[in-house]
């Protein structure tokens, strides 16, 4: 792993494909706190980078060992919680939607049954 003490303020964090995943505000602990300007969807907080995901620095710039798409995945809440929990598209949300979609197409199925004069 990198040493975190190379990190400093406004050092653009780049994932391993290049692509521009957020600016460094400083280094907190073991995780590297991101500018809010750089918060996503839901801004006005910092996110913060695991330094676990650190693969080197280059000059300006923090390499991640994720592509920047997989990287962003990775960015945690300032109490550490993932930020996928915040959202409305978890796996978990989206397990429970297709689940209740199956049920709402099963009782359809069943009530166009009866009213078509089929069996159940």
């Amino acid at each position: 792993m990198t040493e975190l003490s190379r990190i400093t303020e406004h050092m653009e964090i780049i994932g391993a494909d290049g692509v521009h995943v957020g600016t460094v505000d400083k280094v907190d602990g073991d995780r590297i706190k991101l500018v809010k300007a750089d918060s996503g969807s839901h801004g006005g907080h910092h996110h913060y980078v695991p330094a676990g995901l650190v693969a080197d620095i280059e000059g300006n710039k923090v390499r991640l060992s994720a592509k920047g798409d997989v990287a962003i995945l990775f960015e945690e809440e300032q109490g550490g919680e993932p930020l996928g929990e915040q959202s409305l598209f978890t796996w978990r949300n989206i397990g429970i939607g297709a689940a209740a979609a199956a049920v709402a197409v099963a009782a359809g199925a069943v009530t166009w049954r009866r009213r078509s004069g089929g069996e159940d």
